[in-house]
């Protein structure tokens, strides 16, 4: 499954500004081999190694017909399902509702039909490769390490966008997620990872090993405060990475192309090899991002330390100037203070000026002067000031009607969760294409029915709206 060409090469975030998480021992055990292709006779792997002193096993048991262990690309369908699941709010039962379109566009992968056959396969690989961690999964409310067995994925239900019975961009999906990891990401058992600078990377393999190495940098007992190093042997290394080549120049040759784009990219500082064959050392050092960086960025631009100054984080803030250049920012800033001089009410200001720089569809008309009375006439009225949009009126994105549909499904999922069967969330999804029922409208109502707690009726309004849908499709398919 090749990768789409990746516009914009971002450098990693300071620690303060992550906001996305993983489940960590999913990054630090390495589920996935880094490998972008392995046979498909490459159907098991077993890794032995040593936690807290003691003797600890992790095994892969994998189907070849779906083409052998979970690899390559499949971390990064992994990494997206992950962090949808937390956007919806962790549900408890660890169900996830979405669709095969918004899990390609959050991992950062193209949007065309070989990529949603090869998606097929990826969900398939996690649903039955089978995992089991004999005492090296921690439980982080008891505090201890413990053995358990399981699938990526524990449920998996979609509905097919074609004959062969393929995903397609309208295929609706239900995927529950394994207890295991469900507990731990609510038991808050997470480590930060910089989304945004893992999907800017170009190559899967380079991916992988990031997402491996930055799980290894936590201490498994605590994972809050990275370390500046860190050091394996070479050939343990090659067993966490799932390198099926375990000869040493093999594996130096293989983790190359990823040590230099890390390097080139700012993640890594360096790489170094200490001894020879099977004995070698293989030591990371990390770049400190941030903090010094920060302030002269600060220091260096009058423009930067205003939006930092209006609450824009360092990481936006540098995107923003990047992205428009400091005489738009500077002009913007303008139009933003005179927003709020007009009496403009705000909930969110940084929210407001970010949107405010953004803005290519005149959203923000500069405010009015107030109008001079003719002598013996009442006062004009004062224009009154523009309302600040609610937070779902103030996602920016393109009002294409495939945006349109895709912001409509995802606040709809969040909402309903399983109110609506599969089959009913891809009715809904070809109902909201043909404008039947109108996507913004519908999700607009799915947001008041929850403000009023009347989300069964809505539900049930929805659905005899959707029955009216099928009945159309229906009628107006030829007739066999």
């Amino acid at each position: 499954m090749a990768r789409k060409t990746r516009n914009v090469k971002r450098s990693p975030t300071p620690l303060t500004e992550i906001t996305r998480i993983d489940e960590a021992n999913v990054g630090r055990l390495g589920l996935i081999s880094i490998q972008e292709r392995v046979p498909d006779t490459f159907s098991s792997w077993t890794v032995e190694f040593q936690v807290d002193g003691r003797p600890a096993t992790l095994t892969c048991d994998a189907m070849p017909k779906y083409g052998g262990v979970p690899h390559g690309l499949d971390g990064d369908i992994a990494t997206a399902i992950m962090d949808l699941y937390v956007e919806s709010g962790c549900p408890d039962d660890g169900l996830l509702h979405t669709t095969a379109y918004q899990i390609l566009k959050r991992a950062g992968l193209d949007d065309s039909g070989r990529y949603y056959t090869n998606l097929k396969q990826t969900l398939y690989r996690l649903r039955t490769a089978t995992y089991s961690a004999s005492e090296a999964w921690r439980d982080h409310r008891r505090g201890n390490w413990t053995t358990v067995t399981f699938n990526y994925l524990q449920g998996l239900e979609f509905t097919s966008g074609d004959e062969d019975l393929n995903l397609s961009r309208s295929s609706a999906l239900r995927i529950r997620l394994a207890e295991p990891i469900v507990r731990s990401v609510r038991s808050q058992y997470t480590k930060p990872l910089d989304i945004e600078f893992l999907t800017s990377l170009d190559r899967p393999l380079t991916r992988a090993l990031y997402r491996l190495l930055d799980a290894r940098r936590y201490s498994p007992e605590d994972p809050r405060t990275p370390r500046m190093t860190y050091s394996v042997n070479l050939i343990d290394w090659a067993a966490a990475c799932k390198i099926i080549d375990q000869r040493s120049n093999k594996i130096r040759s293989t983790l190359q192309g990823a040590h230099d784009e890390l390097i080139e990219r700012q993640y890594l500082e360096s790489v170094e090899y200490d001894g020879r064959g099977k004995k070698q050392v293989i030591t990371y050092r990390f770049v400190e991002v941030g903090g010094r960086k920060a302030e002269l960025d600060l220091q260096s631009s009058p423009v930067m330390a205003e939006l930092v100054g209006h609450k824009v984080s360092i990481s936006v803030a540098r995107r923003l100037m990047e992205e428009f250049g400091e005489d738009h920012i500077r002009e913007r800033l303008q139009k933003f203070r005179r927003l709020l001089d007009s009496g403009y009410r705000v909930r969110n200001r940084s929210a407001l000026l970010v949107d405010v720089i953004r803005d290519q569809e005149d959203k923000y008309p500069e405010p009015s002067s107030t109008a001079v009375s003719a002598p013996g006439r009442a006062p004009a009225s004062a224009p009154q000031p523009a309302r600040m949009p609610t937070l779902e009126e103030a996602m920016h994105e393109p009002e294409t009607l495939e945006a349109q549909v895709e912001k409509a499904m995802k606040t709809i999922q969040f909402l309903l969760r399983d109110r609506l069967s599969v089959s009913e969330y891809g009715l809904l999804r070809m109902g909201l294409i043909v404008g039947q029922p109108d996507p913004d409208r519908t999700m607009r109502a799915a947001l008041q029915a929850k403000r009023d707690g009347t989300l069964d009726a809505f539900t049930d309004d929805l659905l005899s709206v959707l029955a009216t849908v099928n009945q159309d499709v229906l009628s107006a398919s030829p007739a066999v």
